[in-house]
């Protein structure tokens, strides 16, 4: 039989060696970060703690001796505890690790944390411990928190902007659309993120170079932060918006463009209303010059028969009627009132285009048709003239404009052209129209008459009472009238012309050009 005295020194080395490795264990557990316990199972929902790490007793604020060799119940409170107690049931009824996530209440404060409690069995396969792991998520639930917070404020800062904001991944080349995208422009996207090309395809193609290679050149190019362009975007119903882009840039440390947060805004209808207020600006300069130039020439035109007329009826009191003085004098005086006649005439012309254009509301015009009726009567004119008209406009051109002016137009250029032909060749007279959806619409009305010299001419042509051929019997204010009507439709006009060669008037009319105007 071994001796008595070994025994007992072999079970000391046991206990020893046990103590030890306890003690190994609970410097290992202390040194873990998550919460460490085991509890004793005794009878019935009696669970005792028999160890607590560190970590147990920093999380809870609880010394790990005030803990050890008490009762769950007197450690957890309500309402925790009952849900506690529920898994531990299931944990051992199971005999199976079970996992949970719950809000604990400690006297440091609210922890959330995911609860592990494994069953450990002893040699008749009965549960005999738990042993219990808790993993502090708090930290993780915050900043889960606060990035849900932030997200629902940066969707409804997208709700509360008219703004098209994006998220342009460089690498990707993939843009990330908030909702304002769609509900600017009228798409439906397939697919959030869309790629790159799915914007810049819609960018206008005068606009592409500047804007999409811009755009590439500052991120890949540059070390800058901002970018910002306008131009035109093409809308899902293929209509033109103006676009008003600004992105800011996020660079990694070297430098390079990670990602691109911007915005679009349609600034259409303000580029509109500038558009308007500089054609009003235009056109209220336009219309001062003429009316000082009008105010100087009618008053100048006017002084002189009026005062031929008061002067010759002056005389006519005091000379024999009987005389060849009187028959003169009256001879004048009916001159001048004639003359003075046709300066009010002139007047009330003028005035009419004006009272015209205040009132003027564009229609569908057909150019052809009110060529031909201006040229009816003009025809016998012409005839006798020995001269041809040849008209090159489409029959079913129909332009958006005031037939009372276009009629105006054409009488006067081709009344003109009639007065003021070459006598050493056939009139020949060409009135063609041309029209582009990018450009608008362009009528020439050409002919081969005596033509002027443009140089000495200046910008006198279309001026009042300017006339630019001696000998030929004229009031100097047709020019002026079809100037006046073009202007008044949104239009401009230019005339070349070459002694013994020609003229040839161009008017331009650009898309939707009366538009713009005030109606």
């Amino acid at each position: 039989m071994p001796d008595s005295a070994d025994s007992l020194g072999s079970l000391a080395a046991t206990n020893a060696a046990l103590v030890e490795r306890e003690q190994q264990l609970s410097v290992l557990f202390d040194a873990i970060a998550d919460v460490t316990f085991v509890l004793d199972v005794e009878d019935e929902d009696q669970y005792r703690f028999i160890f607590a790490n560190k970590a147990f007793e920093k999380i809870a604020g609880l010394p790990v001796e005030q803990v050890i060799g008490r009762y769950v119940q007197d450690i957890i409170p309500e309402p925790s505890l009952s849900l506690v107690l529920t898994k531990h049931r299931e944990a051992i009824a199971r005999m199976e690790r079970v996992v949970w996530e719950e809000t604990l209440d400690y006297p440091t404060g609210q922890v959330v944390g995911k609860v592990s409690m494994t069953p450990v069995a002893d040699e008749h396969g009965r549960c005999c411990q738990l042993i219990g792991v808790v993993y502090d998520l708090t930290k993780e639930k915050q900043v889960e928190k606060a990035l849900r917070v932030s997200n629902e404020r940066f969707a409804y800062a997208l709700k509360a902007t008219s703004d098209a904001i994006y998220d342009w991944n460089v690498a990707d080349d993939t843009l990330y659309w908030g909702e304002g995208f769609e509900e600017l422009f009228g798409y439906k996207l397939a697919q959030n993120s869309a790629p790159f090309g799915g914007w810049s395809d819609c960018v206008h193609p005068d606009d592409s170079t500047r804007v999409v290679d811009g755009i590439r050149r500052v991120a890949l190019e540059t070390t800058d932060l901002f970018w910002q362009e306008e131009y035109r975007f093409r809308r899902a119903d293929n209509s033109w918006a103006e676009v008003f882009d600004r992105g800011y840039l996020l660079r990694d440390a070297n430098g390079q463009a990670v990602r691109m947060i911007g915005a679009m805004q349609d600034i259409t209808p303000r580029k509109q209303a500038e558009r308007q207020q500089q054609l009003l600006a235009e056109k209220l300069i336009g219309q001062n010059a003429d009316l000082q130039q009008f105010t100087y020439i009618v008053s100048h035109n006017l002084r002189a028969p009026l005062a031929n007329a008061l002067g010759f009826s002056d005389l006519l009191a005091r000379v024999d009627k009987q005389s060849a003085v009187f028959d003169t004098s009256l001879q004048n005086l009916r001159t001048s009132l004639q003359l003075l006649d046709e300066v009010l005439a002139d007047v009330n012309d003028i005035l009419s285009v004006r009272d015209e254009q205040a009132g003027y509301r564009p229609e569908p015009v057909p150019l052809a048709a009110v060529c031909q009726q201006a040229l009816l009567g003009l025809q016998e004119a012409l005839q006798a003239a020995g001269g041809q008209l040849h008209l090159h406009i489409p029959a079913e051109l129909r332009v958006a404009g005031s037939r009372a002016y276009f009629h105006s137009i054409f009488h006067n250029l081709i009344s003109n052209a009639i007065k003021y032909r070459a006598d050493a060749r056939p009139l020949r007279i060409d009135i063609t129209a041309n029209t582009m959806p990018a450009a608008g619409l362009t009528v020439t009305v050409r002919d081969n008459g005596a033509g002027f010299d443009r140089q000495q001419a200046g910008n006198n042509v279309f001026q009042l009472y300017r006339r630019f051929h001696a000998g030929q019997a004229g009031r100097g204010i047709g020019l002026y009238l079809v100037r006046a009507h073009v202007e008044a439709m949104g239009g401009q006009i230019e005339v070349a012309s070459r002694l013994d060669e020609g003229t040839e008037f161009t008017l331009y009319f650009r898309p939707h050009a009366d538009e713009n105007l005030p109606h």
